[in-house]
């Protein structure tokens, strides 16, 4: 556990916050009427018969057995007091994912109650502006244990802390599914109603039913609330649907009025990865090959239009993400999205993100559409786009035919229906536009017996436009055989033949090329080397020292 005292004797902050004792701080303090980080610490006092609660958090991707095999997986989420146990139900032949949390008698349950009402009481800071998780327990004990005093409660150690779980995971987390947030493995989470399971989509199991019901529905409406207010949004019978991010990047969207989802309330969370996946943890998942990501990572080099299309939840942003990395490391970026995904190593890097208006009006709204158009000030060498919807692909195609390569994503299920959305209303770009476009990659998330996975299906290459008709001429140059699950290469590429006329390579040394990137990307596949920072710092020293690099290789 952080000792801020410790940490502030150490100078670590010393710069950030004065001392109490100079004229500055107390002048601060006077005028901010706000306490200090070494003053709010101080006065944080414990009492030294009740044990200290503390959390651990399930730190990483366990190996899990495969879904065949059907056997009981258990593993912590929130240790010690709440594990995942997903079961095999013979009965109905499916798998069901448990939260197993500690077990409160009648009398403590109570006690948790009355503990809250109290509470409500006496939190007198709120707690979204601590930031430090221990300093923000230790002050919910300092609480705790002043009501517990109060109602002159007589309670066990081991009580204590079974309560003081819950009011974490109450007052701090997210309720009932505040465990699940906390499993690596689940990519989403939903609720579709009152007295309905929550179903979490499992990155080994795909989607399953878990144990976690909202039987009362004003429970689950004052939830959805709570959603909106950790999403920094408002929500109401009036304004009935919510569309945000919870604070770790999570992307939410819910409902609230029964004329709308006559099911009762409704949330669904898209979890967000904190450490995003790399290229080379794509190969191994089996996502793309190794010869794809060589082709990717040359013509993203080179400076190739990309727009990067699939369903929801088919992995268009993490594959945009993965490719984003092999943006030569001191080229400029500016990257623009509703809401922040990406995550990049490179350090001249702009992200940006939209805003709504304030009051549910226009004030102060910052659409994509005028981030878009600021960006060509920002002079970058790269353009990102998390997901082009509206006017704001004109802009982004404007880009393009001026010599910005671009890359993004958009919602679409086939190049023919891409094209065809963007040459329509509402986005209606004329044909001259759209033959900026170099590449269109579609994803897919192809489930097959109860395993979820995403798979790269095709990449197409567009030679022309037919400016009559709007029908595309383009070269399928990769494509994935779902009865093999593998990927095919297709023997020609129009866009590696454009590179080679303008930066006056021939095919024999693109290919060689190729096949040295290829070689590279393997040897990081063999050698499980998964970690973000390491790939950055090999693809860095690829681009300085590439004789180096491949000796090394030949080497090991």
């Amino acid at each position: 556990m952080l000792d801020f005292l410790n940490i502030f004797k150490k100078k670590k902050v010393d710069k950030k916050v004065p001392a109490k004792k100079t004229r500055a701080a107390q002048l601060l303090s006077t005028i901010s009427g706000k306490k200090t980080s070494i003053e709010f610490e101080k006065e944080l006092k414990l009492d030294p018969r009740f044990p200290h609660f503390s959390i651990r958090r399930s730190p990483q991707i366990i190996p899990l057995p495969d879904i065949k095999e059907k056997r009981v997986v258990r593993y912590p989420l929130i240790e010690p007091y709440a594990y995942a146990s997903i079961n095999w139900n013979p009965i109905s032949d499916e798998i069901v994912y448990n939260v197993v949390e500690p077990i409160l008698t009648p009398e403590e349950k109570k006690m948790l109650s009355k503990i809250r009402e109290g509470l409500i009481q006496v939190i007198d800071v709120s707690l979204s502006k601590i930031r430090k998780t221990t300093t923000l327990i230790k002050y919910l004990e300092s609480k705790v244990q002043y009501v517990i005093k109060e109602y002159n409660m007589k309670i066990t150690p081991v009580q204590y802390l079974r309560i003081m779980y819950y009011i974490y995971r109450d007052f701090v987390g997210l309720n009932k599914i505040e465990p699940l947030m906390h499993d690596p493995n689940i990519e989403d989470i939903g609720v579709d109603g009152v007295h309905i399971p929550a179903y979490i989509v499992h990155r080994k199991y795909g989607s399953i039913r878990t144990n976690i019901v909202f039987d009362d529905e004003e429970e689950l409406r004052e939830f959805v609330i709570k959603l909106a207010e950790k999403c920094d949004r408002y929500i109401s019978y009036a304004e009935p649907l919510l569309d945000g991010a919870l604070p770790d990047g999570s992307r939410v969207q819910a409902s609230l009025a029964n004329d709308v989802t006559t099911k009762g309330p409704t949330f669904s969370i898209r979890k967000f990865k904190e450490v995003p996946f790399t290229p080379i943890e794509m190969i191994k998942s089996g996502t793309l090959s190794s010869e794809m990501l060589a082709y990717l990572w040359f013509v993203v080099e080179n400076g190739q239009n990309i727009l990067i299309c699939g369903g929801v939840s088919t992995g268009k942003t993490t594959l945009l993400n993965a490719i984003s990395l092999f943006i030569p490391p001191e080229a400029k970026i500016v990257s623009i999205e509703d809401t922040r995904e990406l995550n990049l190593p490179h350090e001249n890097w702009i992200p940006s993100v939209a805003r709504l208006g304030f009051g549910g009006s226009n004030v102060g709204e910052v659409s994509m559409f005028d981030l878009l158009k600021e960006s060509f000030r920002q002079n970058p060498d790269y353009i990102i786009v998390g997901e082009v919807r509206g006017k704001e692909a004109y802009i982004l195609f404007q880009a393009m035919s001026s010599g910005h390569p671009s890359i993004a994503t958009m919602h679409g299920s086939s190049t023919d229906a891409i094209l065809k959305r963007l040459e329509t209303p509402p986005i209606e770009l004329p044909v001259g536009l759209l033959e900026a476009l170099d590449i269109i990659i579609i994803m897919v998330h192809a489930r097959e017996k109860g395993k979820s996975a995403r798979r790269l299906k095709e990449i197409d290459e567009i030679r022309s436009i037919d400016s009559e008709n709007g029908k595309a001429n383009y070269t399928r140059v990769f494509n994935w055989i779902p009865a093999t699950d593998s990927f095919e290469y297709n023997g020609s590429s129009w866009v590696l033949n454009k590179i080679s006329k303008e930066k006056g390579m021939s095919m024999i040394e693109i290919n060689a090329e190729l096949a040295r990137r290829k070689k590279f990307i393997d040897w990081m596949v063999d050698s499980d080397i998964t970690d973000m920072k390491k790939i950055t710092k090999f693809i860095k020293s690829y681009y300085k020292d590439k004789k180096g690099v491949l000796d090394l290789i030949d080497k090991s």
